[in-house]
């Protein structure tokens, strides 16, 4: 087969995922009151809980989704080729990383300068070296994340560019036991955080700990890229079959404020929520009988592409209505309906500007450095 006439497998489903993904994420940063009696409400504090749970799980199916795209394109790439470009792979990566994350970084030393400048009251941000070298996740494991807001956020880029450099080290030299490989880092992460149990910095934010969710990602790519049959049993899943799956992980998750007072399901949570998410992945991309393809509601695939801008603005955005706290009038209906939805509309707006003004001049270079075009 000449190169001209392969295309890569284009996966459609995972954009339309990484905006659900974002909007988990979303309602797990947009419910804030200064007022006692929202903050005591049933439904706030119901939301709110809620809320967390589904950011920290959805940041997770971001790491998931994540694993999963890059192994299975750098199994395509050894297919091919025979072997693994990994400069090729980390200038790509930096390609749509990097732009934006060093935007929001300058816009925040920016407003730490000015602050500073005019005497106004600031939260000092971590040094400068903790996001140049991507390690802002473990100052806040020592230090703590009471800095501005939204570069709080930077952290998961932290982690994400950590696996990316770690990851193309495996594909490039240690390809041939990557199954392996991907197990053990599974139970490296499962063994981290038996230790670290009481340290709930560690168990959100350390590398470590999140290894689960990027193996479980690697796995899944390994067991659809290289295993027909497996493949063959997901697209004879029935409809019954698929809708049982996901009133299981639907339990789970109602369920998981009472789970989370359990030493031995924290010790689990983000493996098991991983495996929940490869499902999703899986059953989305081959099951002939799924109940919904996301792909096709109408704008998910086009929001999806924004997604990491989406991540990265809408902190800005809340950063913004938290500094007019004093200025806005609460109510639940305010708190709960009216700003999240003006916060939402506000991030797709400048995440779809910036993409198309200043993400995307650095994304055209990117097929330089792929190994094959890309339908």
């Amino acid at each position: 087969m000449s190169k001209d006439s392969y295309k890569t497998k284009y996966f459609k489903e995972l954009n339309s995922l990484r905006f659900i993904g974002f909007i988990g994420i979303f309602f797990g940063h947009v419910f804030f009151s200064n007022s006692p009696e929202i903050i005591n409400s049933k439904i706030y504090s119901t939301l709110f809980n809620y809320g967390k749970i589904l950011g920290f799980i959805s940041i997770d199916s971001f790491f998931v989704l994540s694993s999963f795209l890059i192994t299975w394109k750098a199994l395509e790439e050894i297919k091919f080729t025979s072997k693994f470009q990994f400069k090729n792979f980390l200038i790509r990566r930096s390609l749509r990383i990097w732009p934006l994350y060093f935007l929001i970084v300058f816009i925040g030393f920016l407003l730490e300068y000015l602050k500073s400048y005019y005497f106004l009251e600031s939260e000092k941000l971590p040094s400068l070296w903790n996001f140049i070298l991507f390690i802002l996740n473990y100052d806040i494991i020592e230090n703590g994340y009471n800095f501005l807001f939204f570069m709080v956020f930077m952290w998961s880029i932290s982690v994400e560019e950590q696996f990316y450099v770690f990851w193309a080290i495996i594909m490039k030299w240690f390809n041939k036991y990557l199954f392996g490989i991907s197990f053990l880092i599974i139970i490296i992460s499962l063994i981290f955080r038996v230790y670290f149990i009481n340290d709930s910095l560690s168990l959100n934010f350390h590398t470590a700990s999140a290894l689960g969710n990027f193996g479980i990602g690697a796995l899944t790519a390994i067991l659809a890229f290289k295993y027909p049959n497996f493949l063959n049993k997901l697209q004879s899943l029935t409809r019954s079959s698929i809708l049982f799956f996901y009133l299981i992980i639907f339990t789970f998750f109602i369920l998981m404020p009472v789970l989370l007072e359990n030493d031995s399901f924290i010790v689990i949570q983000r493996v098991l929520f991983s495996i929940f998410f490869s499902y999703i992945i899986l059953e989305q991309t081959y099951c002939d009988q799924s109940i919904l393809k996301v792909s096709r509601v109408k704008y998910f695939n086009f929001f999806g592409n924004i997604s990491y801008g989406l991540y990265c603005y809408h902190g800005i955005m809340i950063t913004i209505f938290l500094q007019m706290n004093g200025l806005l009038r609460e109510s639940l209906l305010n708190n709960l309906v009216l700003y999240p939805i003006f916060i939402f509309i506000s991030t797709l707006l400048v995440s779809y500007f910036s993409f198309r003004f200043y993400e995307s001049k650095f994304l055209k270079f990117k097929s330089k450095f792929s190994f094959l075009s890309s339908n």
